[in-house]
């Protein structure tokens, strides 16, 4: 006997632990209608179906093509008039695997009468059953699954109901909206729908941030030294570091389609029995006939009229192949090499040279999706920790066109998740619920969570950089490294310079010295030099404070006089390398001569201020 709508509700009346005296019943809906109380005090509308169930364990189904289409949009208005919350519940107490559960249909109305074929609640088609997989068994008190219409059906306990009900707000459904954060996890009435996003963790540290100053001011070094206190030492896989550059794009840093070579063998060989394959194939002791013989029985399954004759499977016109059903096949062999796509690939394995690559266009992400499926994927477990994704030379891309609509999502609230979602393109939606699990349309709108982090450098003094509109500057806490930020490090850390090596002089003074120069002469800060505009490992000896003078000479007359020569004191020459006299113009001559003269290259001042100690008397030089 079919189970009855009658049985429905006096089952879900049981769930609920009430009875039909104590419900509000809303008219013209043959009591499968009503009005329901929450323990909160809050109401919800609830329209009852049964869980119908063939006998033959095929299909178990929502029956949505029944008699209670009109009924069921009664109770729609219902909830729309009085702005309730509605819910679609089907139950079937009678079969094992369901009767303790509910089942409750997820979608709005426009897509009820989609898929039950009726419009304004009248019959108006054959309708479609809203198909529950069969060998779908509930294990948990609240799971969510996706039918194979995309519509969301979630199983609920009966001890689980009431928590339900109060929890899920579906009025958004009302306006066609997709609720993409509901995991099915109902252990309390009050969480959140923005869990996901919202974690709770909390940091010192900002979740925008650009450090910005001169070059060599430590904004990297900083950066780093964040990191670690951020995320922990063992972090390798909870950042990602990207330098953007003049050609750096939307589809570099989100993600794009993009052509892949594709090894038409790839990923072949996983199960026993395809190794077996490769086993007789690779056989020298065999003949063809022994191995098409050994392998036929293999492959006649899958829908092959004729095994394949393939590279050195077809030796001699001796050779017999057979059909599907062990008969022996009629006719010229050399056309059955034409049915050879079952077992190629197993042929490439055992020739690779021979291997075909083919041409495939797959989704492949950009640093900010990647690091944003990591903080999602860890949002929804017990153990939330932070995620960095690190951008060096921010401002050396056009920030507008790589961000695109990203750039909305670095408005973060007081939770510091996105403000303002955005609505995702249909590549993201599905590469979101390839990695992330669900159904696409789980993410028409995305949001940053609070757990990831985009931290940032840039050189504001640099060439050629792209200017930043205040809309994108506003979205982010700069944080300014000063030129002598930083410098504790060089205290005392000193390199012997002159071809007698004897002058002793402490980089950091020396760096000093050059920057008052440049700073009389009415040269910006940002042009001046920071404490490792000389790289860390040089300027700071791993033992002792002597400095290794090869790499010190090296470096400085291919970084710091070549910056100065070119950028920062162009127009300066003659007065900043006085020293030199008459081929102050000429790059290579200072060079030479800061080899043979150390700092007497430069203009006096710069000679007193850096304090150099003339090793040969002991002494510093007096004025």
């Amino acid at each position: 006997m079919a189970y009855t709508t009658n049985q429905a509700i006096e089952t879900l009346n049981g769930y609920l632990g009430i009875n039909d005296s104590e419900k509000e019943i809303i008219e013209n809906t043959k009591k499968r209608g009503f009005v329901f109380s929450l323990p909160n005090g809050e109401k919800a509308v609830i329209f009852v179906y049964p869980l119908v169930h063939k006998q033959d364990n095929t299909k178990n189904y929502f029956d949505t093509r029944d008699s209670g289409a009109y009924e069921r949009g009664v109770a729609w208005n219902y909830a729309i008039d009085n702005n309730l919350k509605y819910f679609c519940i089907g139950v079937n107490d009678t079969v094992d695997k369901y009767d303790e559960y509910a089942f409750s249909l997820e979608c709005n109305e426009s897509d009820i009468e989609r898929i039950s074929g009726t419009i304004n609640g009248s019959r108006n088609g054959p309708g479609n059953q809203i198909i529950i997989p069969n060998d779908y068994v509930p294990s948990k008190p609240v799971e969510r699954i996706t039918n194979k219409l995309g519509i969301y059906i979630t199983a609920v306990h009966k001890d689980n109901l009431i928590d339900y009900l109060a929890f899920y707000d579906n009025r958004p459904y009302m306006e066609n909206a997709i609720l993409a954060n509901f995991d099915g996890t109902v252990d309390d009435a009050h969480v959140e729908r923005e869990n996901f996003f919202n974690t709770g963790y909390e940091s010192p540290f900002s979740r925008n941030r650009i450090l910005f100053g001169a070059p060599g001011t430590g904004k990297s070094f900083t950066i780093n030294r964040d990191r670690v206190e951020l995320l922990g030492v063992e972090n390798e896989d909870d950042y990602e570091r990207v330098t953007f550059h003049p050609d750096y794009s939307y589809a570099n840093f989100v993600g794009t389609y993009k052509p892949v070579m594709v090894d038409d063998s790839a990923e072949i060989i996983s199960l026993a029995t395809e190794k077996e394959v490769l086993a007789v194939l690779t056989d020298e002791t065999k003949s063809a006939q022994e191995k098409y013989d050994l392998l036929y029985d293999r492959f006649k399954g899958d829908g092959l009229t004729r095994l394949p004759l393939l590279l050195g499977l077809y030796t001699d016109e001796s050779f017999k192949t057979r059909k599907a059903d062990g008969s022996d096949a009629a006719g010229d062999n050399s056309v059955e090499r034409n049915h050879g796509k079952a077992i190629r690939p197993y042929v490439n394995l055992s020739k690779p040279s021979s291997g075909k690559k083919d041409i495939s266009y797959e989704y492949v992400p950009g640093p900010f999706m990647r690091m944003y499926v990591k903080a999602l994927k860890n949002s929804r477990t017990d153990n939330i920790k932070p995620f960095l994704l690190i951008i060096e030379e921010i401002n050396r891309a056009n920030v507008a066109a790589v961000f695109g609509d990203i750039f909305q999502l670095l408005d973060r609230g007081d939770d510091f998740v996105s403000e303002y979602p955005i609505q995702a393109t249909e590549d993201i939606k599905k590469y979101l619920a390839k990695e992330l699990g669900g159904n696409p349309n789980d993410y028409n709108k995305i949001k940053i969570p609070d757990n990831m982090f985009i931290w940032a450098t840039m050189n504001s003094a640099d060439q050629g950089v792209f200017p930043m509109d205040t809309a994108f500057k506003r979205r982010w806490d700069f944080t300014y490294l000063g030129i002598d930020d930083n410098d504790q490090d060089l205290q005392g850390k000193y390199v012997y310079l002159a071809d007698d090596k004897s002058q002793k002089i402490e980089w950091n003074k020396l760096r000093k010295a050059i920057n008052n120069f440049l700073a009389k002469e009415k040269i910006n800060e940002d042009k001046q030099l920071g404490p490792y505009f000389i790289s860390r490992s040089i300027v700071v000896p791993k033992d002792g404070d002597e400095i290794d003078r090869d790499r010190f000479i090296n470096t400085f007359k291919n970084k710091v006089i070549m910056y100065l020569f070119e950028d920062a004191a162009k127009q300066k020459r003659p007065r900043l390398f006085e020293g030199c006299f008459q081929n102050s113009s000429r790059y290579s001559e200072i060079c030479r001569e800061f080899e043979a003269k150390g700092v007497g290259i430069f203009n006096h001042d710069i000679q007193l201020d850096c304090e150099v100690e003339d090793v040969k008397s002991g002494e510093a030089p007096q004025e």
